[in-house]
């Protein structure tokens, strides 16, 4: 099975186990295999009244949003109102919905989660970030050399923590070694995926 469809089947289950469930949506290639699954899952999956929140967007910019509405949001019965995308009160604004109930991530070359990019604290909450050189350059080479802004708006390392559930995706060499170091290295800044090590509830999805 696939990393795609093996993410796609805990997801499916936490909604068949939740139908009010709190998703927690990364954007990115490694993503589009989930999402076609989601698809065509049609109506034997009901969105109504689930709610997400993406791990972040580009500031200024709504490529991410754009991304969902193409991938997901236009292809399920979701209610607009229950989309969300990082504000400034992101962590409050998740908190009263009550908490992720499974976070969808996937992992940088450099080891980022979501947008904090090496040397972020694991207490960091959802803010507005520099980009690093290396992510910019990488994503503006999977977007067809579209510019890539500088900065961006992201939840924290400890946000993402705070989720009940994680699921981290990992595909290509690059992108499992990344994983590896992230696994079972020391925790450390210097790769902040490393500090989901830490988590009670980490499902790792690599290929």
């Amino acid at each position: 099975m696939s990393i795609g469809q093996q993410a796609f089947e805990l997801i499916a289950q936490t909604l068949r186990d939740k139908p009010a469930a709190n998703l927690m949506l990364a954007t990115g290639s490694t993503m589009m295999p989930v999402y076609a699954l989601l698809r065509e899952a049609g109506l034997d999956l009901d969105f109504s009244l689930v709610k997400t929140f993406n791990l972040d967007e580009y500031y200024p910019g709504n490529q991410f949003r754009e991304f969902m509405d193409a991938q997901l949001f236009s292809h399920v019965n979701i209610d607009a109102s229950n989309v969300h995308f990082p504000t400034t009160d992101y962590d409050e604004v998740i908190a009263a919905a009550g908490g992720i109930d499974l976070c969808l991530l996937g992992i940088g070359v450099n080891g980022h989660i979501a947008f904090n990019e090496p040397g972020s604290s694991v207490d960091s909450r959802t803010r507005v970030v520099e980009l690093d050189e290396s992510t910019r350059v990488r994503n503006s080479q999977l977007s067809n050399g579209a510019d890539i802004p500088q900065r961006a708006i992201s939840v924290g390392i400890a946000t993402i923590l705070d989720c009940k559930k994680i699921v981290v995706l990992a595909n290509g060499a690059d992108k499992t070694s990344a994983a590896h170091e992230a696994r079972y290295s020391d925790i450390s800044d210097k790769c902040p995926a490393s500090f989901l090590q830490t988590h009670a509830d980490v499902t790792w999805l690599v290929s």
